[in-house]
């Protein structure tokens, strides 16, 4: 029985994806929308055929006349469920980059076109249900849909499930579009060892003080500080765990190298890179970035942020 609904589900999907090519933008017609009884429908239908059964075995026109007037509505509803789909246009928007083991949101734009729409329920597969009216005719709604973003790399959500059961609940009116959007994610930042480089002389520094370097102040100390920083004369008086900061000078060339963090695993050395790259930001500290098959030369800023994390997001072919 598994095997045989698999099957099936393969050859819907496949069916699907046929009368689907991803786009980014469409409207809903007549080949894109499907209608089937739902739960509810299935129940009313079956009430029907009891009323009529009834209704021959004892000759009641009374019930016949109840039976062929829900039939009617039941036909008529056909129709109004069909048409608050057909016509209604969809474009996909942006979508912000995140980090892994964040929720990405996609945005969706619709237009209700020349009627208005009620109880559209959209959603992805196995994913919370976004709920949206638009009660009047030429009317613009964003809506700005969840999906988990699990793991680093192009994230792609899959079909759109868009359904709706107006108006009475018996049948079910949806359309499953394949739109053409991504969403970046990023390592997780995880900072599993101390801030670190490789300056352009090839040799391992630390972000500990070096000749080039000016004080800029005290910080709380944080594990993994090198313990030349502490000032400990603050310490000895019973003021806390201070540390020095020092601001590179402008001779340092901080170089944030894969290399340098030897005994971790690929997906925790783009993690740390990752959290260095953030730390190098917030301490307004020039970085540049190297990785297999890739350097970045020193720069800051939010332009060199966003390519620095892009390219730890889709290092290793992720895309």
């Amino acid at each position: 029985m598994k095997r045989l609904r698999a099957a099936f589900r393969r050859r819907m999907n496949a069916w699907i994806a046929r009368r689907n090519p991803p786009v980014s933008a469409l409207t809903l017609q007549q080949n894109r929308i499907f209608i089937f009884p739902s739960s509810v429908g299935l129940g009313f239908g079956a009430l029907l055929l009891g009323l009529l059964l009834l209704a021959i075995n004892y000759q009641n026109n009374l019930i016949f006349m109840l039976v062929f007037a829900l039939f009617s509505v039941s036909i008529i509803t056909i129709l109004h469920t069909y048409i608050n789909l057909s016509g209604l246009r969809i474009q996909a928007g942006n979508s912000e980059p995140v980090f892994a083991g964040e929720t990405a949101h996609f945005h969706l734009h619709l237009d209700s076109g020349s009627r208005p729409r009620y109880q559209l329920q959209l959603s992805f597969a196995e994913q919370r249900t976004v709920i949206c009216e638009m009660p009047r005719a030429g009317q613009h709604y964003e809506l700005r849909m969840p999906y988990p973003a699990t793991s680093r790399g192009r994230l792609q959500p899959g079909r759109l499930q868009l359904r709706s059961d107006f108006p009475l609940g018996i049948l079910r009116c949806w359309a499953m579009p394949m739109m053409d959007w991504h969403c970046l994610v990023y390592p997780r930042p995880k900072m599993l060892r101390p801030l670190q480089s490789s300056a352009d002389s090839g040799e391992g520094v630390s972000a500990a003080r070096r000749d080039s370097d000016e004080f800029s102040g005290f910080e709380r100390y944080r594990r993994g500080e090198s313990p030349r920083r502490i000032f400990w004369k603050a310490y000895a008086r019973g003021q806390g765990l201070f540390s020095k900061q020092y601001e590179a000078g402008s001779s340092d060339r901080l170089i944030l190298d894969w290399d340098s963090l030897e005994g971790l695993g690929e997906e925790d050395r783009l993690s740390n890179l990752c959290a260095w790259v953030l730390e190098c930001e917030q301490r307004g500290l020039a970085y540049g970035l190297r990785v297999p098959g890739m350097f970045m030369p020193p720069d800051l800023g939010p332009a060199h942020l966003k390519a620095a994390l892009r390219v730890l997001a889709l290092w290793g072919g992720r895309a």
